[in-house]
Parts: structure tokens; sequence; C-alpha cells
């Protein structure tokens, strides 16, 4: 029995490895850096329950730098008497990321402080087409007005 094992085991091992993925063949995380400004923003819905306002938006942006392209955004909010406007947003983006051209989507999370419209958050990609597939990547926004900058680091697939 044990040389029947061993003989499997040598043939199966140099099958396992060229069907692997190797890590050696992933390219490195890069940081992303850049510019955004807002082209539109359209509420689509709101009501009120007990003086808290949830609403609805639909945006779009222009981004420049690392992501080189326009992104459409539709998200939903929270926004009490007192405290940051909360809110949570679906975006995806069409252009070029360092040279590659596709679709990405991310799950953006916002925070809008309302005394000063300043506008924070974080994103996160979670899936990408064309020649963008396979990417990933987290990074922060801010933004006061319509415009604002944002950073991150990504991961393009080989």
């Amino acid at each position: 029995m044990r040389p029947l094992r061993i003989a499997v085991l040598a043939v199966l091992t140099p099958m396992l490895t060229l069907a692997a993925p190797s890590a050696a063949h992933a390219a490195p995380p890069v940081s992303a850096s850049g510019s955004v400004t807002q082209t539109s923003f359209v509420v689509t819905g709101t009501r009120t329950v007990d003086g808290v306002t949830f609403f609805s938006f639909h945006e779009t942006d222009s981004l420049t730098g690392t992501l080189s392209g326009d992104s459409a955004i539709s998200g939903e909010c929270i926004q009490r008497s007192t405290g940051p406007i909360l809110c949570q947003a679906h975006e995806t983006f069409a252009g070029t990321v360092l040279g590659r051209s596709g679709t990405i989507d991310f799950l953006d999370l916002i925070s809008i402080d309302q005394s000063t419209g300043a506008v924070q958050g974080r994103f996160t990609i979670v899936g990408g087409a064309g020649e963008l597939s396979g990417i990933h990547g987290v990074g922060t926004f801010a933004a006061q007005g319509t415009t604002g900058t944002y950073s991150g680091r990504i991961l393009l697939a080989p």
C-alpha cells in the first residue's frame, strides 16, 4: 500500500503545482490617487419617520488620476437632526486604470458633515469587467462642494 501512495503522490504533485495559481504571477498592489468632480446629484426619493429622514440619490462623477473615467452612483442615506448624514452606495466606474479599460463596481460608505457639507468615506472594489476583470482594492475619499480627492491601494489581475 505504501509504494502505491508514493506513486500517486509522485504523479499528482507536479499536476497540482501546475494547476495552482502562482503568487509569483500576481502584480503587487499599487497606490491609486486622483481627483473627483461631481457632475450631477439628484435625490430620487425621501421619507421621514420620527424625525429621521431617509433619502435615496443618483449621482454622476468624473475621475482623473489613476482612475480616469466616469462613475454612476446610486445610494441610500439616513439623516438625523444631529450628527453626520450616513450613506451607503453602489458605484459603477467606466474608464481606464493604469492603461487598462473596463468597468469597476464599488461599495461606498459615506459620511456627510451637516454643518460644513464636508464629505468623507471609504470604498471597496467588489468587481470588475473587461481588462479590469479581477481587480481588487480599497481606499478613501474626501470632498467639499463638488470637488474632492481619492486615494487607495489596488491590485490588478495579471
